[in-house]
């Protein structure tokens, strides 16, 4: 009877997501655009394809280009503007004044354009009109893509000759934490016109500018960044000499990935002279100097991580993945990436995890962990304390 009315249930999920499908392409064929009612009328396989067909409706400038190495991949960053623009965050697209989706600058929702879950929608946000040149930066608030995305790409940007006043507006989320407000000082994004796509949800654009290139780290861009930063932090601060040399991370007040059992394996580490830190509540000076004094360091896969990019060579980091976490569309192994980048000795334990179904594309990805205390232990014994 359970199984039953589980497979019944599954059916009618299957049966309204084909009438939502249906009923979002019969709106393309009567809806004057997507702005209007329904989605998008097409697409172009990428912003070549479009400029190749429109060489007048925008540009395509090369900022950076990195020759692959041991170390990491071979990185192109191009910067592109489009006339008359759109951006909508849900589902997250680029859409053209010719109401066509631009499916690789938008694609996250699997490899087949057709199946991008903008065609899905029967009617997207009102649109909010922006006069005059808009940056994209992003629409995360997140410590990871703060120093590995978007710093990055001010970086190269200004390494160009162009500067953050050329632009009208620039499309970010302000930072909630310390750490990331004065990062954001520090690279002069507190003194731009400020617009968030999360508030706004789609936006239309006079003259668009957004990025685009390889989906990787590169090591020269990563390079500015942490010069800029200890540049600044060197000016303004003195090193307080508290630090330990073995440090975990906590996920502290975080909503996803949580560690669950933070307390029972502390237990067992503090023994071996380890010492919690919740960078969240550090400013960036102290995660800057815990992360360069520390030879050793353990934490879950999650944004404290990304403080790698601040410890030197030979440092020894354990990331703790949940086993499941995978897939193309996957970050599960952008922290091992940013650790070779940097050259350090990176370890990853993998452990049991459980699902957040509520957070439906993100149940995996996003799943709470749960390492066995002694098996961790060993592993730290075993692997790294050699």
């Amino acid at each position: 009877m359970f199984k039953k009315k589980l497979g019944t249930k599954f059916l009618i999920k299957i049966i309204k997501k084909w009438a939502k499908f249906k009923t979002a392409a019969w709106m393309t064929k009567f809806s004057p655009s997507s702005k209007i009612l329904g989605p998008p009328k097409g697409y172009y396989t990428d912003i070549d394809e479009y400029l190749n067909q429109h060489p007048k409706a925008g540009t395509k400038r090369l900022l950076f280009d990195e020759k692959a190495t041991d170390q990491q991949e071979n990185f192109v960053r191009h910067l592109v503007s489009i006339t008359k623009g759109r951006i909508n965050l849900n589902p997250w697209s680029f859409i053209t004044k010719e109401d066509k989706l631009l499916f690789k600058e938008s694609s996250c929702y699997g490899p087949a354009p057709e199946d991008h879950w903008v065609f899905r929608s029967i009617k997207l946000p009102k649109v909010h009109e922006l006069a005059g040149k808009t940056l994209f930066l992003s629409s995360r608030s997140n410590y990871w893509h703060l120093l590995a995305d978007e710093l990055c790409d001010l970086s190269l940007l200004t390494k160009s000759g162009i500067k953050l006043n050329q632009f009208d507006h620039i499309v970010f989320e302000k930072s909630h934490f310390n750490a990331g407000k004065e990062l954001q000082e520090i690279f002069g994004l507190n003194q731009v016109n400020q617009v968030s796509l999360q508030r706004h949800l789609h936006v239309e654009c006079e003259e668009l500018f957004f990025f685009t290139g390889t989906f990787c780290l590169s090591k020269d861009a990563l390079s500015l960044v942490q010069y800029k930063i200890k540049s600044s932090l060197k000016q303004s601060t003195s090193k307080s000499g508290k630090t330990s040399k073995r440090i975990i991370i906590s996920r502290g007040s975080s909503t996803t990935r949580r560690w669950l059992n933070e307390n029972e394996c502390m237990q067992l580490l503090d023994i071996l002279g380890f010492k919690l830190i919740d960078p969240s509540n550090l400013s960036l000076a102290q995660q800057v100097e815990a992360f360069s004094n520390a030879e050793i360091i353990l934490g879950p896969h999650g944004a404290g991580l990304t403080n790698i990019m601040f410890c030197n060579p030979g440092t020894k980091v354990i990331e703790i993945r949940s086993q499941k976490q995978g897939g193309e569309y996957s970050s599960a192994t952008c922290y091992e990436e940013l650790s070779r980048i940097m050259g350090v000795k990176h370890h990853t334990f993998q452990c049991m995890s459980i699902e957040r179904k509520e957070l439906k594309g993100r149940s995996i990805e996003d799943a709470d962990l749960v390492p066995d205390p002694m098996k961790l232990r060993n592993f730290i014994c075993e692997k790294v304390l050699i």
